[in-house]
């Protein structure tokens, strides 16, 4: 059952308004350009993007997993995503040590496996050469322990997700967001197109944005109300504009058209 916010409250607005400036506009022209030309990619108005990509579910059980990490349990940290990655980190931060422990020197490399590269680890000891050979992440796990580090596997399924805080009106933004803000997402991250689906306001906001000639604020058509009287109680003249709307001396627009008001030859 859905539930619905029945504490929230209004408050006085007090935000300080301007009227549209040349660079808004050019703006606003800019946007409209490339939310008209943009590619669909099948997606109905009111088209937006977000971000979308991977992560991981983990604790799931061995046979249907997507992936499985290596975990070192002392500190906390996943150590590997892969084979690969397991094979650099042994190497770097654990053979050396291993080695100075029993006074064995080790080779690691990844080998050809049967369905994929595996780990080899090598030696020779009182002039005979042996090798372990590991073919999963568990395996490597095992052996960490064996050698005395507290290491495990974690499993884990790939499950899609939309990042949250994002939202854009093109997709070139969104892209242009994607590729300075990389690592903050998955290695999949892409754009991805969504439509507002019954949201009537921004259906009516992405028309305006779409279809209003922004370029005509840039050379506003001119009224000069007809005259209609004063009003010597705060001091203006009261006007008809074109369009028939009611306008005072007070107005540089008409509220109801949106023409810019000439007020200067207006007068009884």
């Amino acid at each position: 059952m859905a539930k619905y916010h029945d504490h929230l409250q209004y408050h006085e607005d007090t935000t300080e308004k301007h009227v549209l400036t040349e660079k808004e506009i050019q703006f606003l022209l800019k946007l409209q350009k490339e939310m008209n030309t943009q590619d669909t990619v099948g997606n109905a108005d009111p088209r937006f993007w977000v971000i979308k990509g991977t992560e991981k579910e983990y604790g799931i059980e061995t046979g249907y997993e997507d992936g499985a990490d290596l975990v070192d349990d002392g500190g906390c940290d996943t150590v590997a995503t892969d084979m690969e990655s397991a094979m650099i980190y042994i190497q770097d931060d654990l053979l050396d040590e291993i080695s100075r422990t029993d006074g064995i020197q080790r080779k690691i490399e990844m080998v050809t496996g049967i369905f994929h590269p595996n780990i080899r680890i090598s030696w020779n000891e009182n002039g005979f050469e042996d090798a372990v050979e590991f073919d999963n992440m568990e395996e490597v796990a095992d052996w960490l322990r064996e050698q005395g580090y507290d290491h495990r596997v974690a499993n884990y399924r790939a499950v899609s997700k939309i990042y949250p805080d994002t939202m854009f009106l093109t997709q070139k933004a969104a892209e242009k967001h994607l590729r300075a803000n990389d690592y903050h997402y998955s290695d999949d991250a892409h754009t991805y197109a969504m439509t507002a689906v019954r949201s009537p306001e921004v259906e009516s906001l992405w028309k305006i944005l779409r279809e209003v000639d922004w370029s005509a604020l840039l050379h506003p058509q001119l009224c000069e109300p007809e005259y209609l009287g004063e009003n010597t109680a705060i001091g203006c003249r009261i006007g008809k504009c074109q369009c028939g709307n009611i306008v005072r001396s007070y107005h540089d627009f008409c509220s109801e058209c949106g023409t810019k008001l000439e007020w200067g030859n207006v007068h009884g």
